[in-house]
């Protein structure tokens, strides 16, 4: 509302529209060197997945940009112990497990896997994200069979 009372810190430049949103409490003292261009928001922290039990692999936690499964989470080929077996195997919500012959680092598997959101946004359903997986490819499947 206008006032028949001048401002206690008139601006250097008269504007020609009013405040389209006034405040309640005007700042006291502007700021003596503005910025040309805002603040980028800030970032959102990394997120490591976790093992859920529920669904026997792991999960990310929810309202996170990204997501990674780090170094050890899936690593490994199922139940093997020679080179690494992979903790709580499978690691897959249908449970195709692994094979009882694979190999750590010799045969097939998924080491690694990093998710992130193309906007770096939080995640959400329907948005784009970015799937970067760490594999071993087979060295050698001439000696294999279907049976197992």
């Amino acid at each position: 509302l206008p006032t028949s009372l001048p401002t206690r810190h008139p601006t250097a430049s008269p504007v020609n529209v009013p405040t389209k949103s006034p405040t309640a409490t005007p700042t006291r003292h502007p700021t003596p060197f503005p910025t040309n261009s805002p603040t980028l928001p800030p970032t959102l922290p990394k997120s490591f997945a976790q093992y859920d039990p529920f669904v026997n692999a792991p999960r990310c936690p929810l309202f996170s940009a990204s997501c990674d499964t780090g170094d050890e989470l899936i690593s490994g080929v199922g139940s093997q112990s020679e080179g690494g077996p992979e903790p709580n195997a499978p690691n897959t919500i249908d449970g195709c497990n692994d094979s009882s012959l694979s190999v750590f680092q010799r045969d097939e598997s998924i080491e690694r896997i990093r998710i992130k959101s193309m906007d770096g946004d939080i995640m959400t359903v329907g948005g784009e994200v970015e799937v970067e997986l760490v594999v071993n490819t087979a060295m050698d499947t001439e000696d294999r069979s279907n049976a197992d």
